[in-house]
């Protein structure tokens, strides 16, 4: 069973590793696969702050030794807007899957009606819902209210890490450590990503 698990990763931090291997943990799953956006299309106008190719790099160095942990680069590969319809769509062929199993928060569950072809998408995937700001009940009625029944809630650990975060840290010449894997912050500052804009 693989629980896919989508997203900009600009950069991949803590957070993001934590959250997937409980989440894997807890449902029984046997791999949690990372699937980094060439863009997502609530970024398309601003973008975001690190190329694909450093996104990725980034990701391949933060899970390099953990065997339950993969990466998936069609997203990368399309080169084009990522809608998570023709990515899952994709899985369930690649995969030879019924369903894909989605991980993501319930803030972002919560504006799943604003995705592309997300009726259709609903019937291809099953939801792995974060609780953090949510409660299950209101999570369970708003699924009702797009009439899905099978999404799994996950309420997680508080870690207050964000991506964001890190990038402004770095623009101000802040200290970045336990929040990324030691390798990601050596690539960071190798690079030297997130100092502008």
């Amino acid at each position: 069973m693989v629980l896919f698990f989508g997203g900009s990763f600009d950069p991949v931090h803590i957070g993001h590793l934590i959250l997937a291997r409980d989440a894997k943990e807890f449902f029984g799953y046997q791999k949690v696969v990372f699937i980094p956006a060439y863009i997502s299309p609530f970024k398309v106008e601003k973008g975001h702050s690190a190329p694909p190719e450093e996104r990725l790099k980034m990701l391949q160095l933060a899970i390099a030794e953990i065997p339950y942990f993969g990466i998936e680069t069609y997203e990368l590969q399309r080169g084009k807007v990522s809608y998570t319809y023709h990515t899952v769509r994709y899985l369930m062929e690649k995969y030879n899957l019924q369903k894909v199993d989605w991980l993501m928060g319930d803030d972002t569950f919560f504006g799943i009606n604003k995705w592309f072809r997300w009726r259709e998408l609903l019937k291809l995937m099953n939801p792995v819902v974060v609780l953090r700001n949510k409660t299950p009940q209101e999570v369970l009625e708003f699924a009702k209210s797009l009439g899905l029944e099978n999404l799994k809630l996950y309420t997680s650990r508080r870690l207050e890490i964000s991506s964001t975060e890190i990038r402004n840290r770095l623009r101000e010449g802040k200290d970045i450590k336990f929040l990324v894997p030691e390798r990601v912050e050596e690539y960071i500052r190798q690079k030297g990503l997130y100092l502008r804009g």
